[in-house]
């Protein structure tokens, strides 16, 4: 679908429809979309950040996740915090490979729920490193 504005197109995912393409492809271009980063750091339970808010570690209410995302966010934050050691890495190059699978298949789930209220950063990823 095109933006009947911008003329750009728009990567509509499955299920939104194109009155919600428009609405969020206008706050995008009028700075009303929040963007939210989505990375597991110590001391926070889920990996959802909000620069410009007044807690910054947010969490899944504060964007009226439903239950199930929640619980799938805690849990890989879950799985980072019990196989990966800071000075050394992850235990296992296997479970690295499928808890960085598992935040791509998170961060898609993620978009779809924000949708209309923000955008997601996926901040997760190592450096110069691309889902295929």
């Amino acid at each position: 679908m095109v933006d009947p504005v911008t003329q750009v197109e728009l990567l509509v995912p499955e299920g939104i429809s194109s009155w919600r393409a428009i609405e969020r492809a206008r706050k995008a271009r009028d700075g009303e979309l929040r963007s939210i980063r989505l990375f597991v750091d110590w001391g926070h339970a889920y990996p959802l950040w909000e620069s410009g808010t007044d807690k910054y570690g947010m969490e899944p209410d504060d964007y009226g996740l439903s239950a199930e995302l929640a619980a799938r966010l805690l849990a890989w934050t879950d799985t980072f915090f019990d196989h990966l050691v800071p000075e050394t890495g992850w235990d296992t190059l296997e479970r690295e490979q499928v808890w960085h699978a598992e935040g791509e298949t998170l961060a898609d789930l993620l978009e779809l729920e924000v949708y209309d209220i923000a955008e997601v950063q996926r901040e997760f990823r190592p450096a110069g490193w691309s889902a295929a």
